[in-house]
């Protein structure tokens, strides 16, 4: 059965969990390296793309700037938007002039895609001309204030501006871009009019095209915060201030800023020519997302990997942890009482050869030193009983020879002869007999020829009785157990002439033998303090405290001598051994 603190689950979800956190790691590692690695180099073929597209948009503005300039500088453009024409004639005078000014310089007057707007000043009368070959534009009377004016002031420059309503009356296209100027004299400053230039927005966006994918968007946004043009087409022509200020903000912090937070790249560069910044918006979860999913798909390869792993190093963990558990497991097989020598096969690796032999040697040097020990305790143990087997026969004898030298002092011959009888029949079965233990049969024998020499001495006022089972004769117990209390009895539980009974119960209760000693005497009190010292001096003999303790120094502490005893009605000595058979009922 495995233990969940066991080394061999430790070793096992040591192993499996390191080459999971190994595996992740390195996934981690590699995905993050490798998105880095592509971020870097995006970011680097971007900035080459958006300096192609920024230099595509200068070519682009210098069509415009070439535009406006041919405008500015034509008196014929001048003449037919702000000169009176009082007759028809020279009204037609006026309009041949530029139609043969247009003609000669056509290809500087015609940007791609795109249509030229040329108007007096709103409001004073002037003419106005339009290159739209498929309506003639109907010019809005606020263009110079709404799209021109800065601070109440005309700067004479170009602007570029975007709005999806101006022209749309007239502009064939689905989204456009209108450059406007104005037209001032050079000698006189005065402003006679002004230009426009009217842009199909794909001009503008076929310069950043081929560089538009999936998660990049780019965008042209005026100072303003329009967006001029842009790869996200609702959007074009609104004002979007948060761009304007996040392109503002990578600007200024050298063109390139990323968000490892939202997993986003901005690259932006500010377009004086057309007052507008160049934005790239590169979302990386969406632009990287081939790389993501390779992540995924590594992570699934590491799970099969694991599993496939699993029976391989749940192998390797058995195999390198087997000798433990062997040793683990002869150690809890070898300890108490039950400790025996299991010597272990050496093999494996070199730490657990060390422990191998550590455990041999000791369980060997703990082996002989417990053979020793328990033949120590072995000789020990029978020198103690010796010792509490010659406390008792002397005490015995010396009241015996009491018994007989009162029997000589009154000259009554015959019980002399018969005590010394009994006392030899006593001493041939106690001090002649080597053997530890008798059977009950003969510890009642030998208590019989002891009460004959009471007898003698206390006359016939005491009686003994005997109550043995059947099935108890030849069961076996310590000798003279019974002797040192009936001993007290006849000493202590009729004092003077009081006359009394004595009994004497063997049984058997399952696998203990109950052994009761029962006077009718006087018993002790039924105070604490007065049974203790009555128990003091009642029981104070030396063959009293010796049979508790042969009892459990023979059985443990298990058996032994209870005592129980109240004042007017006796005392009650019980006695409890452990059952045990002679060598002719072990042979039956």
């Amino acid at each position: 059965m495995l233990r969940k603190n066991s080394i061999f689950i430790k070793i096992l979800v040591l192993m499996l969990s390191g080459i999971l956190v190994i595996s992740l790691l390195l996934t981690l590692a590699s995905s993050t390296i490798s998105e880095r690695i592509l971020l870097n180099q995006v970011v680097k073929n971007a900035s080459a793309n958006m300096n192609h597209v920024k230099d595509e948009l200068l070519n682009y503005n210098d069509q415009v700037v070439n535009t406006m300039l041919q405008i500015s500088s034509s008196s014929e453009f001048r003449n037919y938007i702000t000169k009176p024409a009082n007759t028809p004639q020279e009204q037609i005078n006026l309009v041949m002039s530029l139609g043969k000014y247009i003609d000669l310089y056509k290809d500087y007057l015609s940007p791609e895609k795109s249509h030229i707007i040329v108007s007096a000043l709103p409001g004073l009368g002037g003419r106005h001309y339009s290159s739209n070959a498929l309506k003639w534009d109907k010019i809005p009377q606020d263009i110079v204030s709404t799209y021109m004016t800065e601070d109440s002031k005309i700067p004479n420059r170009i602007r570029y501006n975007s709005s999806p309503d101006l022209f749309v009356e007239t502009v064939p296209y689905d989204n456009y871009i209108f450059a406007t100027k104005p037209l001032v004299h050079s000698g006189t400053g005065w402003m006679y009019g002004y230009a426009a230039v009217v842009m199909d927005e794909q001009n503008i966006y076929r310069k950043y095209s081929p560089y538009i994918s999936e998660g990049i968007h780019i965008s042209l946004i005026s100072s303003d915060g329009t967006i001029l043009s842009s790869s996200r087409k609702d959007s074009i022509s609104k004002k979007n201030t948060t761009l304007l200020s996040l392109a503002g903000q990578v600007s200024e912090q050298g063109g390139v800023w990323s968000d490892s937070e939202d997993k986003q790249t901005y690259i932006s560069y500010y377009l004086p020519e057309f007052n507008a910044y160049l934005l790239e918006e590169i979302d990386q979860l969406a632009a990287f997302a081939p790389l993501y999913r390779i992540s995924t798909e590594i992570l699934t390869v590491i799970s099969v990997v694991l599993l496939v792993t699993m029976p391989f190093v749940y192998s390797l963990s058995r195999r390198i942890t087997r000798p433990l558990s062997q040793l683990v497991k002869t150690m809890q097989t070898s300890k108490g009482d039950n400790l025996k020598f299991h010597p272990l096969k050496e093999g494996d690796s070199y730490e657990t050869n060390v422990l191998t032999k550590a455990y041999n040697r000791m369980i060997r040097e703990i082996d002989q030193y417990t053979d020793k020990l328990v033949y120590e305790q072995q000789e020990r143990r029978k020198a103690d009983l010796n010792a509490l087997q010659m406390q008792i026969n002397p005490h015995f004898l010396y009241n015996t020879l009491s018994s007989i030298k009162y029997l000589a002092k009154m000259h009554r011959t015959d019980e002399v002869d018969q005590t010394i009888d009994s006392l030899i029949s006593m001493l041939q079965s106690t001090l002649g007999s080597t053997e530890d233990m008798v059977t009950v049969e003969t510890e009642i024998e030998t208590l019989k020829h002891y009460v004959f020499i009471n007898r003698i001495r206390y006359g016939e006022q005491i009686g003994v009785h005997y109550e043995i089972a059947e099935d108890c004769s030849q069961l076996l117990v310590p000798k003279l157990i019974i002797q040192p209390f009936v001993e007290n009895a006849f000493f202590h539980a009729f004092p003077g002439t009081a006359s009394g009974n004595i009994h004497i119960f063997i049984r058997r209760l399952e696998e203990r033998l109950m052994i009761e000693i029962m006077d009718d005497g006087v018993g002790m009190s039924s105070t604490v303090e007065q049974i203790n010292e009555k128990k003091k001096h009642h029981l104070s003999g030396i063959g009293v405290n010796n049979v508790h303790a042969r009892i459990q120094l023979l059985f443990g502490a298990d058996y032994g001598v209870q005592i129980e005893s109240e004042a007017g009605y006796g005392t009650a000595i019980k006695i409890t051994l452990p059952v045990t058979q002679s060598v002719e009922q072990m042979n039956n």
